[in-house]
C-alpha cells in the first residue's frame, strides 16, 4: 500500500563489520523491483508499505548544512531510488540537487530498468567525479527477457553513461548460477566500467533463503538442486569456476574476497 509521510530526518546510518559508518538516503521506504534475494527481506516490516517521504529534500537541505564534504553519501538501501515511483514524486531528483548545490560526493545505487536515471543529466552531469552510479545486474525482471546481453536494459544505459562521462560501477550481486552468464555480461560492458561480483549469502530458514527458493522452484526448477546446494550446503561451484576466470582481471572484484 502506498503511504505518504513526512520526516524529521532525511538520513539514517548503516554501520558495516569493518567498523565504519554509512550515511544513507532513502527518498522512499520499500521497493517495487521485487528481488526475491534482497537481504532487506529479513525485516517482516520492511515493504508492507511504500512510503513516500514527501518532505525528504526539505529536511535533507537543513542536514547538509554542517555536512562534511570528504564524506560520500549514499542513495539507495531500503529503497531503489529510481524505481517507477520516482517517475511521479521526483524525490530522487530533488535529493540529488540538494547534493550538488554543495558540490558533495554521492554515489546512487539502482537496479530498475527504467532509464529514468537520464532524466537527471542535467544534475549529474555537472557534478563530475563527485557523482557514481552503482547499477546493477541482477535484475530478474529483465534477465527473464533477454538473451543477448547487449541488449539488456541496465547494460546499456550503463555503457550509455560512461560514454557520457558519468562514473559508473556495476555490480552484479548476486551471481545467480544457470540464470546470469557472467561471460556474456562482463564481455558486453565497456572493458575500462569496474564490475563487482558476488555470490547468493543466504542463511538457511530465512525470509530471503526461503523466497529465493521459492522463485527457483516456481520458474526455474531444473535449477532447484543447484540452489539448495547453495542456501543449505553452501556450495556453489559456478561462483567458484567465475572467480577462478576473472579473478586476475583488473577491472573485475569480488566482493568480500580478500585476494580482491
Amino acid at each position: 500500500m502506498l503511504k505518504e509521510i513526512f520526516v524529521n530526518s532525511a538520513m539514517t546510518y548503516e554501520y558495516p563489520p569493518d567498523g565504519g559508518t554509512i550515511p544513507i538516503i532513502d527518498p522512499y521506504d520499500g521497493c517495487t523491483i521485487g528481488c526475491p534475494y534482497c537481504f532487506q527481506l529479513d525485516d517482516e516490516t520492511w515493504n508492507t508499505n511504500l512510503n513516500v517521504k514527501l518532505n525528504i529534500s526539505d529536511v535533507l537541505q537543513k542536514e547538509l548544512i554542517q555536512w562534511n564534504k570528504e564524506d560520500t553519501v549514499y542513495l539507495g538501501s531500503k529503497c531503489d531510488p529510481y524505481m517507477e515511483i520516482e517517475r511521479k514524486y521526483q524525490l530522487t531528483r530533488k535529493c540529488l540537487l540538494e547534493l550538488s548545490k554543495l558540490n558533495l560526493k554521492c554515489m546512487v545505487t539502482t537496479k530498475a530498468g527504467s532509464k529514468l536515471i537520464f532524466r537527471d543529466i542535467d544534475v549529474i552531469k555537472p557534478m563530475g567525479n563527485k557523482f557514481t552510479l552503482l547499477l546493477g545486474l541482477s535484475n530478474l525482471q529483465q534477465l527473464s527477457k533477454i538473451d543477448d546481453y547487449t541488449l539488456m536494459s541496465n547494460i546499456q544505459t550503463a555503457n550509455q553513461l560512461h560514454r557520457m562521462g558519468i562514473t559508473v560501477w556495476v555490480f552484479i550481486t548476486p551471481i545467480l548460477p544457470g540464470i546470469t552468464d557472467i561471460d556474456l555480461m562482463i564481455n558486453a560492458i565497456d572493458q575500462d566500467i569496474p564490475v563487482f561480483l558476488d555470490k547468493v549469502r543466504l542463511k538457511r530458514n530465512t525470509r530471503p533463503a526461503l523466497k529465493l527458493e521459492r522463485f527457483i522452484d516456481n520458474h526455474y526448477p531444473h535449477l532447484a538442486k543447484t540452489y539448495k546446494d547453495i542456501i543449505y550446503n553452501n556450495t556453489d561451484v559456478y561462483y567458484e569456476d567465475i572467480k577462478e576466470k576473472w579473478g586476475k582481471t583488473e577491472r573485475v572484484k569480488f566482493v568480500f574476497e580478500s585476494s580482491n
